[in-house]
């Protein structure tokens, strides 16, 4: 009996940090909020010039990883090496989450999308 109480409160509490589908197959995902220690990573981010991305990896074990890129041709560039380089970093700190967009040039859009 202790083990199906210990493995419904960890679906619960799995389900509530990653999110749950509805009956339509919608699926709302939580987002975490970066730690204290990412805001020097951001506001150097901020200083660069030209087209910007800033792509963040929060994981609910409090590890995390960012990337950014700057001064490309495109966008799409700067999205696609930031996120290269935040998938090296997450294999480095162990961050199991994916990354995603937390800036565009100096708009943050992470929150935007739930």
């Amino acid at each position: 009996m202790k083990l199906f109480v210990k493995f419904a409160v960890l679906a619960v509490i799995l389900s509530t940090i990653f999110g749950c589908a509805t009956s339509d197959g919608e699926k709302f995902e939580v987002r975490l909020r970066p730690p204290e220690e990412f805001n020097p990573y951001f506001l150097k981010y901020k200083e660069l010039p030209g087209q910007k991305v800033l792509v963040v990896a929060v994981d609910p074990g409090g590890r995390w990883a960012c990337a950014y890129d700057h001064d490309r041709g495109t966008l799409r560039e700067a999205a696609e090496n930031a996120a290269i380089k935040c998938d090296k970093a997450r294999k480095k700190h162990n961050v199991f989450t994916k990354a995603k967009i937390f800036a565009i040039n100096d708009e943050v859009v992470y929150y935007n999308d739930l």
